[in-house]
């Protein structure tokens, strides 16, 4: 058995969509060891709720999961500067680190794609839950509803991922 931890990198909207999702966490966690962000992510997250990055991690109960990492912000790709703080660090931390990234907006995605990363939004990962058998089909579903319901997903996309997990079920 592998003792290798498995680790992602995440810029700010798929940890929002994780907090909108009932055992969103719950189900990150049973995927990765490890969710490594960079600093400008955790202040964007905790951006007028939180009075530290403690107390939003206890608040989510992600203190085990979530990895803070600096970036050297020399390092910053250029092909990245056009993305805000929190989509260029997340970019940059994934290609230093060699791990794929969790990224939904569609500027931060085209970009990371274009550097050679390997890009996956939160519906991507319900799909992967599905597919290795850590959430039954109507979980899956039953998630997809509430991230389209909070406005994280839209219809095309809530279509297309439900109609993937339908075939596969």
């Amino acid at each position: 058995m592998s003792t290798e931890r498995r680790r992602i990198v995440s810029d700010t909207g798929p940890l929002i969509s994780l907090e909108k999702l009932t055992g969103g966490f719950r189900l990150i966690s049973r995927l990765y060891d490890v969710v490594l962000v960079p600093p400008a992510v955790l202040k964007e997250l905790m951006q007028g709720q939180f009075e530290s990055t403690e107390a939003y991690l206890v608040h989510y109960n992600v203190v085990d999961l979530l990895e803070v990492k600096d970036v050297s912000s020399s390092s910053v790709h250029a092909k990245t500067r056009h993305l805000d703080e929190g989509e260029s660090q997340a970019i940059q931390l994934a290609i230093d680190e060699e791990l794929p990234l969790l990224i939904e907006e569609q500027a931060g995605r085209e970009t990371a794609q274009e550097l050679g990363l390997h890009v996956s939004g939160i519906a991507g990962q319900l799909t992967r839950g599905f597919r290795e058998g850590l959430i039954s089909v109507d979980e899956a579903k039953g998630k997809l509803d509430e991230m389209l319901r909070a406005g994280r997903i839209n219809i095309k996309v809530h279509e297309i991922v439900a109609k993937a997990i339908e075939n596969e079920a």
